[in-house]
């Protein structure tokens, strides 16, 4: 298939713990590199980590995102981004909520 008609097919996101989140990514297969992007925001819009994985020949993706700094509570938004080149082929939007930490301060 060709880069421009390439479409992000699933998103998972699932937050490993208040640090990391597990990201799964599936494309349609395509002939041509893509290049995905990964960013994490939360509740204020406020950008906790961004991953591109660059010239990607993969249709199926699993990354484990680092985060700047522990994530607080309320909802946050993953954004994954595909392009060809520069040009946005496809963009989806999956939210999810980081564990609350249990009252021994573990998590």
């Amino acid at each position: 298939m060709a880069a421009g008609q390439a479409r992000i097919e699933c998103v998972g996101v699932s937050a490993a713990d208040r640090r990391r989140v597990d990201v799964a990514v599936d494309v349609t297969p395509c002939v041509e590199p893509l290049t995905v992007e990964l960013v994490v925001v939360d509740d204020s819009g406020v950008e906790l980590c961004s991953a591109a994985v660059v010239d990607s020949r993969e249709w199926a993706l699993d990354k484990m995102l680092h985060l700047r700094r522990d994530a607080g509570l309320g909802e946050h938004t993953l954004h994954v981004g595909l392009f060809r080149e520069e040009a946005l082929v496809d963009h989806v939007v999956r939210r999810f909520c980081f564990p609350q930490p249990d009252a021994t301060g573990g998590e």
